[in-house]
């Protein structure tokens, strides 16, 4: 691998920083992250929970969240750079039998891949999350080796372990389209002029569909607002609470700063077109949806009823991207040589983050796509991914549903 080869990333989030570190860890020495903003991560990165849950519905994700959780625990250690993970489990509650019945094939599921997960009484419900309601649950069952982070923090961890190895970051910088000559990269058009590059990688979050418009390319997904809220701090919280999961409500809850973070996949949720929206517009140009958020406290108040009062401190919202199957986009883009794209986190981006850094550094380095790759495929969908509507209406409806039971 030549040490002069120029490889350009796109997008300074928690993916694209992953994707720089990864890079230089394995012996690239000329990695440049280009970022919009000022800051780095401050777009859909910080909007995100930081769930980091290892049950999932495939193999494949199943060992990349197994490799993040690896990754953050030794992070600091070998980086100096703290990730802030919080492993206290997850709780994962039932107000339904047939809630229950899907989470015993859940935990058989979880057991087969060598996850601990086990049910638990309601005792030990009560003294993991004391604020809870138990009366009110069927059961529930309790992975112990998962947890959560703050998302920026994470993001930040990435981007000074690659700056130590040599990775450069340039903020404030616009990138307004592709040079590509005979079905490969040359440069890239940038508010600072043309940068040349043997490799680029697009991870700009929900602007990564517009950026790939620039080498012809229609990616199948859909950005969507997402939310969340965190409450002013209140007595009571044990330092082992973990993330507990209501998924018959389609929420979740986890400790923040002595409150509560508490999030709501609401099930007909809002699109977000960003070719419709100004050049400028930004995450913090989004209306607090408190309407939608109000909801999430009805929801789970009966289980929390500590919520009903507690003033919210604070209101976070972003856009999250799907595809129409709530998997990956992930991977090189069609007639572009030395092109990639990643997208569609379907709100598991700060999770899948340190897998994604990994699978795409191997890809570029070598030229070849990992096999895990294979079930990210952006061409997956064939002709309909060209169906902007299609594309749109599938998307919603995977986030609508996103905690249902399914076969």
């Amino acid at each position: 691998m030549s040490q002069d080869r120029k490889i350009v990333i796109i997008g300074g989030g928690i993916w694209g920083l992953s994707t720089a570190y990864h890079l230089a860890k394995s012996g690239a020495g000329n990695v440049t992250v280009l970022e919009q903003n000022a800051e780095l991560a401050l777009e859909t990165t910080p909007r995100a929970a930081g769930l980091v849950g290892q049950i999932r519905s495939s193999p494949t994700m199943m060992h990349a969240i197994h490799y993040a959780l690896e990754l953050f625990e030794r992070f600091k250690a070998e980086t100096g750079h703290d990730p802030g993970l919080h492993r206290n489990g997850s709780l994962l509650v039932a107000l339904s039998d047939e809630r229950m019945q899907a989470y015993q094939r859940q935990v058989q599921a979880a057991g087969d891949a060598g996850i601990e997960a086990d049910f638990v009484s309601h005792a030990e419900m009560q003294r993991l999350a004391p604020a809870m309601d138990v009366s009110k649950l069927k059961g529930g069952f309790f992975v112990a080796g998962d947890g959560f982070l703050d998302p920026r923090q994470c993001a930040l961890a990435y981007a000074g372990a690659a700056r130590d190895l040599g990775v450069k970051i340039e903020l404030g910088v616009q990138v307004t389209g592709l040079q590509i000559d005979k079905g490969r990269l040359c440069s890239i058009e940038t508010s600072n002029g043309p940068i040349v590059a043997d490799d680029a990688v697009l991870t700009a979050g929900p602007w990564t569909g517009l950026l790939a418009r620039h080498a012809d390319c229609a990616l199948p997904m859909q950005p969507i607002r997402h939310q969340r809220c965190r409450t002013v701090p209140v007595d009571g919280i044990p330092d082992h609470h973990p993330v507990v999961r209501v998924t018959d409500v389609s929420c979740y809850i986890r400790p923040e700063q002595g409150g509560y973070l508490y999030g709501y996949f609401e099930h007909e949720p809002l699109s977000i077109n960003l070719a419709t929206r100004p050049a400028d517009f930004r995450t913090d140009d989004i209306e607090p949806p408190r309407e939608t958020m109000e909801e999430a406290r009805r929801r789970m108040a009966p289980i929390f009823p500590v919520l009903a009062d507690l003033e919210i401190a604070e209101i976070k919202c972003g856009m999250t991207t799907f595809a129409p199957d709530g998997s990956y986009l992930i991977g090189p883009v069609p007639n572009v040589q030395g092109l990639y794209a990643a997208t569609g986190c379907a709100a598991l981006g700060i999770a899948g983050s340190a897998a994604i850094g990994s699978w795409l550094s191997r890809s570029i380095l070598t030229g070849e796509s990992p096999d895990e790759l294979d079930e990210f495929d952006p061409l997956r969908f064939g002709e309909r991914a060209a169906d902007a509507n299609w594309v749109r209406c599938e998307s919603e409806e995977f986030y609508g549903n996103y905690y249902s039971i399914r076969p």
